[in-house]
């Protein structure tokens, strides 16, 4: 035994707290880690997300059962890659996902739980993705309706502003250039008058 730390048993697997004597193999060691790292990427995301998808994950509990921290987990490190690239693949397709789009799916599921609407337990995410997917097609074609009507009415005319038409009207105001008035004036003058100059 050495102190500070944990005591091999007889058991090379098998740890010994010297504080509480509990035993703990080199398994679930890897395992309490793993789960330190998984909910530190869920943080990171975003806190008031990973609540919600902690939320999300009590509609993978069966009936009169507690959700395994294992099963937690492996249900947080399959939504982990794509919440934190703000994108899923659905039906061979990718679709921007950005957070509060996760949010907002994840509230219509427990929404639907709420009002008896959703078949629990859930067994896979494709629920959650086929949301995701619709309500980035709905965005999506909003962006490209609005685009279309600006293509159709084309860009908007600049408006006047008054600055603008102070400057007009002094310009307008201002005296011609001095070969120009030298011109007009000599267009209407007399050819005797131009021969004396």
């Amino acid at each position: 035994a050495h102190s500070g730390g944990c005591a091999v048993s007889p058991s090379l697997e098998n740890l010994t707290c010297p504080v509480c004597s509990a035993t703990l193999n080199l398994e679930q060691i890897a395992g309490r880690l793993e789960a330190d790292r998984t909910f530190d990427r869920l943080i990171a995301v975003s806190v008031p997300l990973g609540n919600i998808v902690l939320q999300y994950l009590t509609l993978f509990t069966p009936a009169k059962q507690r959700l395994t921290n294992g099963k937690k987990l492996k249900l947080i490190l399959q939504l982990l890659p794509d919440l934190e690239r703000r994108a899923i693949t659905h039906k061979g397709r990718d679709w921007p996902a950005p957070l509060p789009l996760w949010a907002a799916a994840i509230e219509q599921m427990l929404s639907a739980r709420a009002n008896d609407r959703l078949t629990l337990p859930m067994t896979a995410h494709t629920y959650l993705y086929s949301i995701l997917a619709a309500q980035a097609d709905k965005q999506e074609g909003a962006a490209e309706q609005q685009h279309e009507q600006e293509r159709r009415t084309g860009p908007r005319p600049a408006t006047t502003s008054a600055p603008m038409q102070v400057m007009q009207v002094a310009q307008a105001l201002q005296p011609a250039p001095p070969l120009m008035a030298a011109a007009a004036a000599a267009a209407g003058t007399s050819p005797a008058v131009r021969k004396i100059r």
